[in-house]
């Protein structure tokens, strides 16, 4: 049940070096956990089904780091509705 119909999202930002992986191939792996690619100020979008807690932000966060690794990337998280 989302609070007052606002829909929670979490925005990620991506920082890609010029060693590691692709940033197509950045992008694959981050649909495959649930992120939508996007144009703006953030370069995907993850979209929760309700408010999430402190730690299932958290734990996406581990998710990423986990998928990432190696990837000479480094991203910012901001959750909110």
């Amino acid at each position: 049940m989302l609070l007052n119909g606002m829909a929670w999202k979490t925005y990620l930002i991506m920082y890609i070096g010029t060693e590691g992986k692709k940033p197509t191939e950045i992008a694959k792996v981050l649909e495959k956990l649930g992120f939508e690619t996007t144009f703006g100020p953030v370069d995907f979008i993850y979209n929760w089904s309700k408010r999430p807690t402190k730690a299932e932000v958290l734990g996406l966060g581990d998710k990423l780091v986990n998928a990432l690794g190696g990837s000479g990337s480094v991203f910012n998280l901001d959750t909110h509705d």
